[in-house]
Order: C-alpha cells, then structure tokens, then sequence
C-alpha cells in the first residue's frame, strides 16, 4: 500500500457529490486506515495491534479483525469491495519476556456491488486527496490542506469548482522545491523537518541547510510532486496512475515513498533549492 487515509475517531467522505464514503456499522474505535496502491486499486482497510501476551497474538488479533470490520466504504449506498487487514506483532525479549516473536495476520477480501467506473476514480481520488493533505498539513501548507479536504465532503458543483479553483491557485503560489545533486527529483511542494520539528521559513539557503546538519538536528526536506497534486486536484485518474507508476529513479540519498513523496536527507550531500 501506498496511499493512506486516516481515520482515527471519525467517519469521512471521499467523494461527497457521489456519495462515496465511509459508513460506521457499529460503535467503537475505527480501524487505522483506508489504502490503496500506487495504480489506485487494491482498497484496503487495516488495523494493527502490538500484543504482549505471553499466550500469543491471537486475542490482540481478534481485536484488530472487530475494528476492521467497523466500517464499509459505499458508493451512493453500495457497498464496495475491500481488503480487510488486521496484524498483531509481538517483539521477542531477550530477557524479561516472550522470546519468540509473532507477526500474524488476518486479510480477506470482503466482496462487495458492482460500482460505476466514475465511482471507482472518485473513490480513489478522494484517498488521494486525503493523503497528500494530511501529508502536507504540518508543513506549513494549510489552506491548501484544507482545500483538499474540503473537495472531499463537497456535495454542491458550485462550491466543489470554487475549492478546486483556490486549491489550484494556493498550489501555483506554492513554494517548489528541487533537489540539488538529483536532477530526477525536482518540482516538489512540502517542508523542511529536524529533530526539533517542522521549520516555517519557506526559504532556508543551503547554508543554513548545512548547518542544521552540523549541529546534528538532522533536517530532512518531505515533498511531494507537485504534478500529482495538480492531477490531484483536477481529478484525473489516468495521469494520476502515470505520475505513480512512473519508475522513481535510485538515489544514494533520497527515498521514494510510491506514491508521490520524496523524504531527502539535508547537508552537504543533497540541499534543496526554493523556487515558485
């Protein structure tokens, strides 16, 4: 899986003038998230658990499979297939506890209706939505963020067209970042993060980048292609799945996440250079 969406105590909309969204069917904790892969299919929704009973995982896993099976996603009241994933880990201890460590796991396809293809893209573009949103939240792109959301749970065309207008206008004026030394990885919207969090200046120098390096707050700059949140935006499927299926080319630095993002390490190796 590639692309997630967080649930944590709420239910959500992925696509508010279909009527795609995820349906509560009874009180409870959530599971973790709705996923899919990087070619917008396989929906997934998962649950883990740590477990540290000394009789094995399957009491934890029992509890992973209920908050599983808490939701359905539907398509105008159809329920829609999904693959249901719970895990339980347990760590083996050296000393003081289990030494054996279990990684066990429940994952059926749960069948649901046919749903028309325009159905399966919104569904698919709203996870997407919802997933360059949360990522981009804490770096310092808000409005955007908010943007975003909001065109999930839109119901009205007028006001749909209107948040897609300002998420694309928020996204030209957003700050784009190329990655010095990496010619592949450029045209990346997103922040510059230490040990201490998040930086807010926009326009840090490489300098400045280095320095942060020395002093061993390891910076990292988290991006994502600013393309893909264009597609994103616009809602088009089929250049969505051409940006994510494209081979990210190997770096000595750099990490691809599959799905649109870059996490790169900063200093004197790599830096990043700001643009607009």
């Amino acid at each position: 899986m590639s692309i997630f969406a967080h649930l944590g105590s709420r239910v959500i909309d992925l696509d508010g003038r279909r009527k795609v969204k995820i349906k509560r069917l009874s009180r409870g904790d959530l599971p973790d998230w709705v996923a899919c892969a990087s070619d917008l299919a396989s929906l997934t929704v998962a649950e883990a658990k740590g477990c540290h009973d000394a009789g094995g995982p399957a009491a934890a896993l029992a509890r992973a499979w209920k908050q599983a099976a808490r939701i359905d996603v539907t398509a105008r009241g159809r329920k829609v297939t999904v693959k249901r994933i719970a895990v339980a880990t347990r760590w083996g201890m050296a000393v003081s506890g289990p030494a054996n460590a279990h990684l066990s796991v429940k994952d059926p396809v749960d069948e649901g209706e046919p749903i028309k293809p325009e159905e399966k893209d919104a569904l698919f573009i709203g996870l997407l939505r919802l997933h360059i949103a949360n990522l981009i939240r804490p770096l310092g792109h808000v409005e955007l963020s908010d943007a975003l959301k909001r065109m999930t749970h839109q119901p009205f065309a007028n006001r749909l067209q209107a948040d897609v207008q300002t998420a694309r206008s928020l996204l030209d004026a957003a700050p784009v970042g190329d990655v010095e030394k990496a010619s592949a990885i450029s045209g990346l919207v997103g922040g510059i993060v230490t040990r201490a969090g998040p930086v807010n200046d926009a326009d840090i120098s490489g300098a400045d980048q280095e320095a942060l390096a020395r002093l061993n707050l390891r910076p990292i700059f988290v991006g994502i292609d600013r393309d893909l949140i264009r597609a994103a935006i616009d809602a088009e499927p089929d250049a969505v799945r051409v940006r994510l299926t494209e081979t990210a080319q190997p770096d000595d630095f750099a990490r691809s996440d599959r799905a649109g993002g870059w996490i790169v390490p900063l200093g004197q190796e790599r830096r990043i250079i700001r643009g607009t």
